[in-house]
């Protein structure tokens, strides 16, 4: 007996005539789902990277993937991917393929920064907290896995906080466990949260299991960045700051950066302010306030924009070199 809903149409023959069903009206549903939105938001600071090795002339080479961190030309992505590289090949989101040259290696973390040379900025990724990830919650993995280009994969945090030990030697700690479906070429690529903000790089799966891959936490990601990109080693300026991050709850912005302690005594800047804005870039992270500074010189003044007390404030930096590395605020103001 077929089914009203397997019909178009349905006619009966009842006392009295014939009465005719109206073709049946199927539910429209949105098909841009939060999932779709995050890929679209993410999709143009996703890089693929192509490696030449000295054994591998003749052959393709080893794909991988790479997130853009800074509008000028910085890419994260994982020290196995360009171990040995004799040459590395970038592709941005719109085709344009440039040769990149190795910044940092890290491998006690599995990570390598890569410099673009490029003329014009591009789009970097938002980092989102590593810190309150729950397990369950939605995740998105977006690479070049086997070489199939930004390809899209979706799962959950599994766990967190797990622990890795790699083909190197090293021992990778802290890490996201996700059964987002990763497959070589995933390495050095970005995973994002249901609102599109990077809270990982994809690192390593499990070839003796389905549905197992490991993640580097954003926190972990953040300070390699911050320590290997800090001001001072990139412009030779100092600021003094320690910082330290906050979550918010669910909003626009969900993280603060929190001053929590400065290299000397003054009145301008505090213990607890909030800082908003650093020169021209707004900053909500440790890492958004060591790019702020890039391009500066000792001696030069910064302003930084803060909130303390719940209320917005203007500080005057100067930034000093790096033998000192300290911040004098030489003045502040209300607004």
């Amino acid at each position: 007996m077929m089914s009203l809903r397997n019909r178009c149409a349905l006619v009966v023959l009842v006392a009295g005539g014939l009465v005719a069903f109206a073709p049946e009206v199927r539910a429209q549903y949105s098909r841009r789902t939060p999932i779709v939105e995050a890929v679209e938001k993410v999709r143009e600071g996703i890089v693929t990277i192509r490696v030449t090795r000295s054994s591998d002339w003749g052959k393709r080479g080893v794909v991988g993937t790479g997130v853009i961190v800074d509008e000028r030309g910085y890419v994260v992505t994982n020290h196995h991917v360009i171990a040995d590289a004799v040459k590395i090949t970038v592709t941005l989101a719109d085709k344009t393929t440039v040769e990149a040259r190795l910044h940092t290696e890290d491998a006690k973390h599995d990570m390598a920064i890569l410099r673009l040379p490029v003329t014009k900025k591009v789009k970097a990724l938002t980092f989102g907290p590593g810190s309150d990830l729950m397990v369950g919650e939605t995740v998105i993995a977006i690479g070049n896995p086997y070489g199939y280009t930004n390809t899209v994969s979706t799962g959950i945090v599994s766990a967190l906080g797990r622990e890795v030990s790699m083909p190197s030697g090293e021992t990778l700690t802290d890490l996201i466990q996700t059964n987002a479906s990763i497959n070589p070429g995933n390495s050095g690529g970005p995973l994002v949260n249901i609102n599109g903000e990077l809270i990982g790089i994809n690192v390593a799966l499990r070839h003796d299991a389905q549905n197992i891959a490991f993640a580097l936490n954003a926190e972990t990601v953040k300070a390699v960045l911050s320590r290997h990109l800090s001001a001072v080693k990139v412009s030779k300026v100092g600021h003094g700051l320690t910082c330290t991050e906050k979550v918010a709850a669910e909003g626009k912005t969900r993280q603060k950066v929190v001053v929590a302690r400065v290299s000397e005594a003054q009145a301008a800047l505090k213990e607890g302010d909030v800082l908003v804005k650093v020169g021209t870039l707004p900053v909500q992270n440790r890492f958004d306030v060591e790019r702020a500074l890039w391009g500066y010189k000792a001696g030069d003044r910064v302003e930084a924009a803060i909130v303390r007390g719940g209320k917005p404030t203007t500080v005057s930096l100067t930034l000093s070199g790096p033998a000192t590395s300290r911040v004098a605020a030489v003045s502040g103001r209300g607004r």
